[in-house]
């Protein structure tokens, strides 16, 4: 079975471009989720995740030194936002565009081991995927300068990940 995920905007500044995720039938993006996760709201750190995603999009860019790269693969965008044992993952893209998902507490060593976390990665792998299928094909179009997307930011993902 298939599950639809959309790409929607969610801000835009001289850093950059700041996307998330929306799954079909959901009103919040994964990003919101993360937002309004009470949860994580208590929790040491989660003030500064939201101040660096706000400063790198309003001035800073998505620097891969803000990030923990290769939370998936080599060969995928897989990054995470860390402050103790809050993780925010996303897709950065380039310095200019980052596809944010969503995130939790991490209670185990790995994420695969995370029963919270463990879904977050693969899901946004295959997103990855198709989004460079479709960036290949032409569907979609990124702006290097900005981090702009434009074209069909809707996708079907398989939901037994």
């Amino acid at each position: 079975m298939k599950k639809r995920a959309e790409i929607v905007l969610v801000d835009q500044g001289s850093g950059g471009t700041l996307y998330s995720v929306r799954f079909a039938r959901e009103k919040e993006t994964e990003l919101e989720k993360f937002l309004h996760n009470e949860l994580l709201y208590k929790e040491k750190g989660f003030n500064e995740i939201v101040q660096r995603l706000s400063s790198m999009t309003d001035s800073l860019g998505f620097r891969e030194q803000f990030f923990e790269m290769n939370e998936g693969l080599r060969t995928d965008s897989v990054a995470a936002l860390k402050r103790g044992r809050i993780r925010l993952y996303c897709l950065r893209w380039s310095s200019s565009l980052l596809i944010v998902g969503t995130g939790g507490l991490k209670t185990a060593q790995t994420y695969q081991k995370d029963m919270a976390l463990r879904h977050i990665v693969p899901e946004l792998q295959e997103l990855d995927k198709l989004i460079m299928m479709r960036q290949r094909s032409g569907d979609i179009e990124i702006d290097h300068n900005n981090g702009s997307m434009r074209g069909n930011l809707i996708f079907s993902l398989d939901d037994r990940l």
